[in-house]
């Protein structure tokens, strides 16, 4: 008699694996199966495991018409066909928010509210990681809706966010790696939507009012971080193909838009020009020459960005993109400074925060210019309160 085989299901594995008929790796919080075939990972109850109830009833069973009960089961072979032709009804929620509704927060410009809508999604069907990213943004917003009404929903869509996400960048960056004609307007439009949802999770608008007490400057700067990489990643490309359906979006790089001669803040940003150049402390020191340039270049844009956005209710224009270019028009050397919590350099960011606030109505953007402002005013105290008292007052604090 042949010696009895091992058992090969796994008593704790996951609902996916289980209704597939397969082993799970039961690796938390994702199997490694889920991974491979991109399904939703879900494990079972331990306290209904304990009562004997079988796990996979409530979500399995819910899930299987009488054609697909009887049928027989795949080899681990045909798998990824299965997993291509399971409907997830939670990804269609996403992907049905963002075309009747999300897409109309991207841009206050119809066109350029056309091509989210539209180019996007279509350019998504075709390439997985800028689907991951559209779903991550919707994931997004409807977590940005439900957080007062439903606080448990709101967290279940941050986590599907945040799911979505990483799975987009990690195929976005090997894709990088090999752009070419078939895959650069992907690429392009996956850098139109990593700003907006790092920002959207750094001001905490997905989930929670933003905290002030939270550290909200660090996640600012991380969120800001990921966007001037991918940035420099690619502006090669960008010289390349120069045609893109999705070019449209990033005409604010190049349009040069009118100036006026004076706007709100000219005044206190010319404050903010003499500290950051000529001001000094016990322990730190503006007089060296190219610390002065490194700031004055970026007052510099900052106050072209002021004079640019002035008319905020422009509808033949994006005016947040153009606040946006601002956090990757800076220097590298500006960057640093405020990377290591600068005196000047976060003086000049609390001015820029004023420019967020001035698009509070914008979900992504809630909460942020303020918090901000809030912030940095307690880090740098008394000493710049003077300089920081036209913030406080623009953004109401």
């Amino acid at each position: 008699m042949s010696a009895r085989k091992p058992h090969r299901k796994s008593r704790n594995g996951c609902l996916s694996c289980k209704s597939r008929h397969i082993k799970c790796g039961e690796e938390h919080p994702v199997c490694q199966n889920c991974i491979e075939y991109e399904l939703e990972c879900q494990f079972p109850d331990p306290s209904a495991l304990k009562r004997g109830a079988h796990p996979s009833c409530n979500v399995c069973n819910s899930r299987k018409s009488p054609a697909v009960s009887r049928a027989p089961s795949r080899s681990r072979s045909q798998g990824s066909d299965e997993a291509e032709s399971d409907i997830n009804t939670s990804d269609l929620e996403l992907l049905h928010h963002f075309s009747t509704s999300t897409y109309l927060t991207m841009s206050n410009v119809p066109a350029e509210q056309r091509i989210w809508q539209t180019t996007l999604i279509k350019l998504g069907l075709r390439h997985k990681f800028l689907l991951r990213g559209i779903l991550g943004l919707s994931a997004l917003h409807l977590g940005h809706l439900a957080q007062l009404e439903s606080p448990t929903d709101s967290m279940g869509y941050m986590v599907k966010a945040s799911m979505h996400q990483n799975i987009g960048l990690g195929d976005f960056r090997k894709a990088l790696e090999t752009i070419d004609a078939s895959t650069f307007d992907a690429v392009l439009a996956f850098s139109c939507v990593i700003p907006i949802h790092s920002i959207a999770v750094a001001s905490g608008s997905a989930y929670q009012p933003a905290n002030p007490d939270s550290d909200i400057l660090s996640s600012f700067m991380s969120s800001l971080s990921l966007f001037r990489s991918v940035n420099n990643l690619l502006l090669p490309s960008l010289d390349v193909y120069t045609s893109s359906t999705i070019s449209p979006l990033l005409q604010i790089t190049t349009q040069k838009l009118p100036e006026p001669s004076t706007f709100p803040g000219m005044d206190s940003i010319e404050r903010l020009e003499i500290a950051c150049t000529s001001f000094s402390t016990s322990t730190t020191s503006f007089r060296n020459q190219i610390q002065r340039n490194i700031f004055s270049s970026a007052i510099a844009l900052l106050r072209s960005t002021f004079a640019t956005t002035v008319d905020t209710t422009s509808t033949d224009r994006f005016t947040i993109g153009a606040v946006l270019i601002w956090t990757i028009s800076v220097s590298d050397e500006y960057f640093i400074q405020l990377s290591r919590g600068h005196p000047s350099a976060l003086a000049v960011l609390a001015h820029y925060a004023v420019l967020l606030h001035r698009h509070n109505d914008v979900w992504w953007l809630q909460g942020l210019g303020i918090s901000l402002v809030e912030k940095i005013c307690m880090e740098l105290g008394g000493e710049w309160s003077e300089i920081l008292t036209w913030p406080r007052m623009a953004v109401g604090l």
